[in-house]
């Protein structure tokens, strides 16, 4: 089974390549995602140097954000348009899951700029034994909106539980609000970007994680 594995949520998009469990090869491109195209050729060139055309993908696995708008919606419908032709399923993972998942922490809470004055964010929970990733409740993500909570910027500590790592892709917009709530011994005060690697590390080692036919998670109604 070989599996390409994409996400577009952050200013770091890339892809992975993986052939069963084992990973082949990945590519990031630097820069907040865009819809132009110019990417799916790159990425044609890139499995071509491994010999990998797209007919050879067995399955698709896209990153769900949340995370850019465009960047999300682009993968999603590149995705589905590679997979037509040979009716390969295309699936979807939460990128922030995957983000927690391969954090060292036993609690992670991922925070992100849902604008309005609104942050979103979720705390998962990593098994160091069996490497298996629960929210927080001990339930198993459901890699959609309902994983999520929206709240205002200026009450986040409020539900971030004690001993919580906390990690951002938006840390440059966010730091301020993150410093003046939280000690600086709980953030990671860095930009933390998930990767598709990561992304297919978590969908290949809990079939659980994958969303069949998914849809970009979003955390306020659509305008």
């Amino acid at each position: 089974m070989t599996t390409l594995v994409i996400d577009r949520s952050s200013a770091q998009p890339s892809f992975a390549l993986f052939k069963g469990t084992d990973f082949i090869c990945k590519h990031t491109w630097q820069g907040e995602p865009t819809r132009a195209p110019e990417w799916m050729a790159d990425l044609r060139a890139k499995l071509m140097e491994h010999l990998e055309p797209l007919t050879s993908i067995t399955s698709f696995v896209s990153g769900l954000g949340p995370g850019s708008f465009s960047g999300i919606r682009a993968c999603l419908a590149a995705m589905n348009g590679m997979a037509l032709p040979t009716k390969t399923p295309v699936y979807g993972v939460a990128s922030a899951a995957a983000l927690a998942y391969e954090q060292p922490e036993d609690l992670v809470t991922v925070v992100g700029d849902a604008r309005r004055n609104r942050l979103w964010c979720v705390t998962y929970r990593n098994d160091p034994v069996g490497k298996r990733l629960t929210l927080i409740n001990g339930k198993t993500p459901s890699h959609t909106a309902d994983d999520f909570q929206l709240i205002e910027a200026d009450k986040l500590a409020s539900i971030v539980p004690d001993g919580s790592r906390i990690v951002s892709t938006d840390w440059c917009r966010l730091e301020a609000v993150l410093k003046s709530q939280f000690d600086t011994s709980c953030l990671r005060q860095h930009p933390v970007y998930v990767s598709a690697e990561q992304i297919g590390r978590l969908a290949l080692a809990e079939k659980s994680a994958l969303k069949l036919e998914p849809s970009p998670i979003y955390l306020h109604p659509a305008v």
